[in-house]
Parts: C-alpha cells; structure tokens; sequence
C-alpha cells in the first residue's frame, strides 16, 4: 500500500484555496494576476491606481478607477527544476512540464460617486510538475496537474475622501491529479489520486489617502498627497475533495484497483500590505508586506471505506494485527489517515517603482523575496520542491489612447539556500536541486469607456 500518495494529493489539494497554476511560489500559490504588477514584482499591487486587478488584491482600489474599465491578459510560465541524485551516479531529472498560460480577467463599474461593483476570474493556485514514470525517486512524487478557478465578485465603498471600504465572495473550483509511487529493481508501483471540488471564501480590504503633510528624510515637511496605504485580508478555505486512487504495480496486485477517497483540507488565509508614493509627475514608488498562514497546514485527514477494506483483508491475510506484517500494514494506514505536514507561516516582501518617461511609455522594475512554507527539510516533496526566492522583475505600459493601454511584465524567481531531497526514513539527504527557477512574461490590455 502506498499512503504517499494521499499525503502528496491531500498537500497539493490543501493549497487550492488560495494557487501559479505552473508556477513556482510559496506553497501553491499564485500571485501573477497582473502583468504590470508582475512588472515591479507585485510592490504597491492595487494601491498604484493604474490596473484594475487591484481588486483582487485589494477590493478597496476599485475607487481609484472611475466608470467602467475592462482587462484581459495572461502570465506565460516556465520552470526549471533541475535534480541531481547522489545515490544513482548523479542521474539527472527535471520536473519541469510544459510551458503554460495563465489567463486573468477583471472588470469594475462605478455606480455612483460611493459605490463600485467588480467581477475577478483568476487561477490564484496551480501546479504542474512531471518526473516520468520511470524515475527512481517516486516515493517523493512524481507527477502533478492542478488548476483553480477563482470567481470573485467584488463591491468597494468610498466612505469619506480619504478611506475606502471594499469586500468580495470567492467562489472556487479545483481540478487535480497526482502521482507517486515505489520504485525498486523487483517493482515498479504508481499510485494516481484525481480530485475535483467546489467551495467558497471571502476577501476584504481597506484604502487610505491620508493628504496630509508628512515628515521626509531631508525635507522639512510637505503635503504628500499622493501617498495610498492598503490593507487586505483572504480568508481560509476548506476543500472537501472526492476523488478516486488508483493503484497500479503492487506485490502481486494486491491493492491494485481503483478506490473512492476523499481528503479534507484547508487553504491558507493570508493578508497583504501594500503603500504607493506618487514622488512627482515621473516617478512612483511602492511596497508589498504579505503573510500567508501556511501554519494552518499541520495534517491532513483522508478517508477511504474501500481501500480501509481492502488493508483490513490484507491484514487478516497475513496473521492479523498480533503478526510483523499486520502491524506494519496498520501503521501505514494510520499514517495515511492523520498525516503530520508541519508547514510555516510564509513572508513576501517586495519593493518597486514606475518611471513615467513621457506620455506614451512607463517603465517599471521591482525585486522581492518570498520564504518558503516548509519548516522540516526532510519533508520536501519533488512535486512541491519549495525553497526560500528571490524575485527579479521588469515590465512598461504603453498608452496607445487616454482609455487604451497595454501592460508587460516580466519576472525571474531564483531559489535560494536549502533545496535538497531526502529518504523518508534514514532522513539522509538522497538529491539536491541544482536549479529552482521560475520564468514568468505577462501580457494584458486595459480599457476605458
């Protein structure tokens, strides 16, 4: 029996609340809802005013888009995820798969001179990874395809002329399908666990224009009034997944079949703050503080009546829970339904800015890091091969019309420190990642009416 492919299911699944699809970020998730933001790694997202997927970041900046504005656009994404084997003559593997794109869409209409409506499409979590079946670390993982869809309906208030109120219902579904498995000269097992779900959060978030006078290093004062706080908060999300486990290649067959399986699990609430400083008619400058509640994600629970059936036929089989081999097909399976994951509570700090050369054409460049959720290092799965990044993004605009602009960003996410695989039981290091890079280039319009 292979209780690792419900512990990889339920923690890719245990991130669809809040996850790039393809990309490579803290946990699963995804922040490139924005190709501008992605220009200035996602400093100052939504508080800049100039991109109205601000609203998925912060509901509150719908107010600083007058009418009714449209955007559409997408992230391209590609990995590198270069492995080296210490144990098999330095064999080689990349879990890269193919290249993907990551659409995004969002639309805001003013009501009145307080009240702004919005819709947000997004994919904020995602995964694909892909070793080949014949890789000799399966036990680790070795295939992952998953997608959430995010419908977020959105409402902001401008209370007074300085604060602004916004708050959204996300409404999500997710697609999933991971693979691990056992690989050995006698056997070589798979163990497939596909999932789908439906289920809902919420986000709200707060703007403040403060317009008074404030005190900057070498300056005596003066009245900033271009100076935007935001705060903003997603909550957690539960995911009852239902799904089947397909196991494939065991001693004999024994557990060979298709299984009904279900895992429960929860996304990680997270809250964002940002500030932007428009420091003349050319130059602005931005940040981003984010906390992401990854802690959340201690164990998970599954459940499968007919596989539970099965392991109690096999225990019987062999003696009984008084024999070696029962007790060993028990433990399994408890480790199966109470599995401990023991991840971290995870950081992304960003600072960027945008050069406004004329009329037509912005220019923009950013850099951030971002820590890794995982707290145990002998923990880290190929199909979630976190490590601790840095971010390294340029992008520009161009307004082709006062209510027509296009928005490009580019951005490289280079893993760092610790990065290394491990033998589940000895704890002893098996592989290191030689490469954990992202490459992510963004494309989306804006427009007006």
């Amino acid at each position: 029996m292979n209780h690792t492919s419900f512990k990889i299911a339920a923690a890719a699944l245990a991130v669809a609340s809040a996850l790039s699809s393809t990309a490579y970020a803290g946990g699963f998730q995804l922040t490139e809802q924005s190709a501008l933001a992605l220009g200035r790694a996602y400093a100052g997202v939504g508080v800049d005013g100039t991109d109205v997927s601000g609203m998925y970041y912060n509901a509150a900046t719908m107010t600083l888009h007058p009418g009714t504005q449209v955007q559409f656009g997408g992230v391209g994404v590609g990995m590198n995820l270069e492995y080296v084997d210490h144990q098999y003559s330095g064999e080689k593997n990349n879990g890269r798969d193919k290249e993907e794109f990551v659409p995004h869409g969002f639309i805001s209409h003013q009501i009145n001179d307080s009240t702004w409506v919005g819709l947000a499409i997004t994919v904020p979590y995602g995964l694909a990874t892909d070793y080949g079946e014949d890789w000799n670390r399966k036990d680790h993982g070795y295939k992952a395809e998953m997608t959430v869809i995010n419908f977020n309906p959105n409402v902001a208030w401008k209370a007074t002329d300085t604060l602004s109120i916004g708050a959204g219902l996300a409404l999500q579904y997710v697609d999933a399908k991971f693979g691990v498995g056992y690989k050995n000269q006698q056997m070589n097992m798979s163990s497939t666990y596909e999932a789908t779900d439906f289920t809902w959060g919420f986000n709200v978030g707060l703007m403040w224009q403060p317009g008074c006078w404030v005190f900057i290093v070498g300056v005596m004062g003066q009245p900033v009034d271009s100076l935007r706080f935001g705060l903003s908060y997603r909550s957690e999300t539960k995911h009852s997944t239902n799904g089947d486990v397909t196991i494939n290649g065991s001693t004999g067959g024994a557990l060979d079949g298709t299984y009904d399986a279900s895992v429960t699990v929860s996304g990680p609430a997270w809250a964002m703050a940002t500030a932007a400083w428009d420091v003349n008619d050319y130059l602005s400058l931005y940040a981003t503080f984010r906390w992401a509640d990854w802690s959340s994600f201690d164990s998970l629970q599954t459940n499968s009546s007919a596989l539970s059936t099965k392991v109690n036929a096999a225990i019987e089989h062999v003696g009984g829970l008084d024999s070696d081999q029962g007790k060993l097909l028990y433990g399994m399976y408890s480790k199966m339904t109470n599995i401990e994951n023991g991840w971290k509570d995870t950081y992304l700090m960003s600072v960027g800015y945008d050069l406004r050369v004329n009329s037509f054409w912005t220019l923009r460049g950013g850099i951030a890091y971002e820590t890794s959720p995982i707290d145990d290092k002998t923990k880290r799965t190929a199909i979630i091969p976190d490590a601790d990044r840095w971010w390294f993004a340029i992008g520009s605009s161009f307004h082709w019309t006062k209510d027509f602009q296009t928005d490009i960003g580019f951005a490289h996410l280079h893993g760092v420190h610790e990065r290394s695989l491990y033998d589940s039981q000895t704890k002893e290091e098996i592989g290191r990642y030689r490469h954990l890079d992202a490459y992510l280039l963004s494309v989306q319009m804006q427009y007006r009416f």
